[in-house]
């Protein structure tokens, strides 16, 4: 078989290829000592590299690990930390007909609630997991069925001489690859289910878009167990026989210097993330930082994974001009799990596009181009257009009729980069993917769920037409936040509370509206409730909450079957037309403690400016922080540990791990191990 969508790209190792697989198997063949990935654990040293034999090899051994227990076709659950060794098995599966099953591996003492969920939807028997993971969750297996009947092969375990073994599968386009499952999902999950054809497909697609050329080098941060760090990142450096360089998102947001100096060391073309990373670089950079790194070797800052904002697009090129950044290498791109990557991107080499419109007129579905004085007005980024024998078409949601020009409405997706559809999952499948156009014959499209327009063939994203709510990339659903709030005390009312998303300063924020009992109406400690829930949803989901506002029993907006109306609630919460009975903000917390600057670390000095920074940065007040709390409760998640470590390391002088949070979690156990980091620094 050959795809007419390969036509153009002349090398020979691809012209003939079926599926995804077949294009590594003729590159190891061509060029097995070529490396193709290299990894940075502590985003500054190399500690792992694969050539395309060693990958080879590795994934065969693991692969007949695999087949030991499993066939063509059953799920593998894959359980790693960032590395390699998560890329080694994922080709594992490839190789061997089997499923992969990306999955991050929760926090040690966190729940395994998401992992059992994923295990219990996939069917997955076999899991190949690194044996730091495999040492922190063993413990719970004894009181979960599901996690106990898989068959756990530990990396580590399996030596490379297995590969002698290794028994070849007849793989075909439309087999299934991998079933990634949507972030954020814990109540109803959804596997995507990507097939061989859609990486072929959407491996060559990325290289159109991107202008990718054998010179290329990716350097990259962020998670290889979703999609855009696996199949922007990992897959498409080997599938162009170029090279990958990768390092834990731990270590650009601990220093997005790890990341810029990668590119300068590597001299890498592409690199990228959501819009708040590139915001992120500014914040945390210096201007004699920003001038002494060289940048001029990359052709692609790509954006895409959240709203893309014009004054990210502007700042960033701006900011680090002396690093040889400039406005045509930023590039907004639009795309989902769903198809499996990338929809659409523009031109290289061009600036992106921008459209300013009247705002009154966009929400009544209307494109107006601003052209007037004093009329409200936003800009919008274009994500360039559709390539190959993608479609974007733009349809009225509730009617199916194609929408006329000017005006907005859902995106629909139609071409092989479009996924099979939702793992055992007809219902939804069949609702998403197999979407028609009202009196046309043009087949099935994908619904994005996302509104938008086009303009001149650039199309550009206005809002969301489901609900999801995206923080720093990350998509997080509505039901499992409202789950988790309800759970967190009594005296709130079960399914009568809504989680919803507003903008603050270009960047998505959670606020939280929910229902009290009515017996928790009055003389209740409203704080409390506010702070159960704040440290339920840290805990479970690693986020910070911008705003609660509890509310008076019976006055959410529903609908008359019962169901929670959060575009309503959301209008209320925004017009000040909701029954609040107690609401709490971050800008509203007192800072009634001033930060003092310290000579020398002592206990008290220690527990003193933790205590200081989580009222400066979390919003809590003095007298809700309590030294023997986890301090995660108090919304601190991932990019704020980063920060903490980084502050207080300088703070004191001595040099503090962001693991130190989650082996002691608590103000009086940190500043103890603070004390002993700088005794053993200091030789005392």
């Amino acid at each position: 078989m050959k795809y007419s969508f390969l036509k153009d790209y002349k090398d020979p190792l691809i012209q003939n290829c079926n599926t995804y697989i077949d294009v590594i198997k003729n590159r190891v063949k061509a060029n097995p000592n070529h490396v193709v990935f290299r990894f940075l654990n502590d985003g500054i040293n190399e500690n792992e590299s694969f050539s395309y034999q060693q990958l080879e090899i590795r994934s065969k051994a693991l692969g007949t690990a695999m087949q030991e227990f499993a066939q063509k076709g059953e799920r593998v659950l894959l359980l790693f930390p960032p590395g390699l060794s998560y890329v080694a098995s994922l080709f594992a599966c490839f190789y061997s007909g089997m499923i992969a099953v990306p999955a991050y591996p929760p926090r040690r003492n966190r729940s395994l609630d998401r992992i059992h969920t994923i295990v219990e939807d996939s069917g997955a028997t076999v899991s190949i997991i690194s044996r730091q993971v495999f040492n922190d969750i063993e413990r719970n297996f004894a009181e979960d069925e599901v996690l106990n009947k898989i068959h756990w092969i530990v990396y580590e375990d399996v030596a490379d001489e297995k590969e002698s073994d290794w028994k070849p599968q007849e793989i075909l386009p439309g087999d299934i690859a991998l079933l990634q499952y949507t972030s954020g999902s814990t109540g109803q999950p959804k596997g995507v289910m990507i097939t061989q054809l859609n990486l072929l497909y959407n491996s060559e697609y990325i290289r159109q878009t991107f202008d990718f050329d054998k010179n290329s080098v990716g350097v990259n941060w962020l998670p290889i167990f979703h999609d855009m760090g696996l199949i922007g990142g990992v897959l498409q450096a080997a599938y162009l026989g170029v090279l990958n360089v990768g390092m834990p998102p731990m270590a650009f947001l601990k220093n997005p210097l790890n990341w810029l100096k990668a590119i300068e060391k590597y001299k890498g073309t592409t690199g990228g993330g959501p819009n708040f990373s590139f915001d992120y670089c500014i914040q945390k950079t210096t201007e004699e930082e920003r001038a002494a790194l060289d940048l001029s070797s990359i052709k692609t800052f790509y954006c895409g994974a959240e709203p893309v904002r014009k004054p990210t697009m502007e700042s960033f090129p701006e900011a680090f001009e002396k690093s040889g950044v400039n406005p045509h290498q930023m590039y907004p791109v639009y795309g989902m799990a769903e198809t499996t990557l990338i929809v659409s991107g523009g031109y290289q080499h061009e600036a992106p596009k921008y459209l300013k419109i009247n705002a009154t007129a966009l929400q009544e579905n209307k494109v107006l181009l601003a052209d007037e004085k004093n009329v409200k007005t936003i800009e919008l980024v274009g994500c360039g257009h559709a390539w190959m024998e993608t479609e974007i078409e733009i349809v009225d949601p509730n009617t199916f009729d194609r929408v006329e020009k000017n005006r907005v409405g859902e995106i629909w997706v139609s071409g092989p980069t479009v996924a099979k559809g939702y793992w055992k999952n007809e219902e939804e499948s069949e609702r998403t993917f197999g979407a028609k156009i009202k009196d046309e014959n043009e087949g099935s499209f994908l619904r994005t769920g996302d509104l938008g327009f086009l303009h001149e063939n650039e199309l550009y994203i206005t809002g969301r037409l489901k609900d999801l709510i995206i923080i720093r990339g990350v998509n997080f659903y509505p039901s499992d936040i409202e789950l988790t709030v309800q759970n967190s005390e009594s005296s709130l009312k079960q399914n009568s509370g809504a989680a919803i998303p507003i903008t603050i300063n270009g960047e998505e924020k959670l606020v939280v509206v929910q229902e009290l009992e009515r017996i928790a109406m009055r003389n209740v400690d409203h704080n409390k409730i506010i702070n159960s829930i704040r440290a339920a949803i840290s805990e479970e989901h690693e986020l910070d909450v911008y705003g609660i506002v509890l509310i008076r029993t019976g006055s959410i907006p529903m609908t008359s079957s019962g169901k929670i109306q959060r575009r309503l609630t959301k209008y209320g919460y925004l017009n000040n037309e909701l029954n609040v009975v107690a609401a709490w903000k971050q800008e509203e917390a007192s800072e009634t403690v001033q930060t003092r600057k310290t000579e020398e670390p002592t206990i008290e000095n220690i527990k003193s400016w933790l205590t200081n920074w989580i009222v400066r940065n979390q919003h809590f007040r003095a007298e809700e922080i309590d030294a023997n709390k986890n301090i995660m409760s108090y919304g601190i998640d991932s990019l704020a540990a980063v920060t903490l470590e980084s502050e207080i390391s300088q703070q004191f002088g001595f040099q503090w791990h962001v693991s130190s949070f989650m082996l002691n979690p608590t103000i009086n156990k940190l500043a103890e191990e603070g004390m002993q980091i700088y005794r053993e620094e200091q030789g005392k």
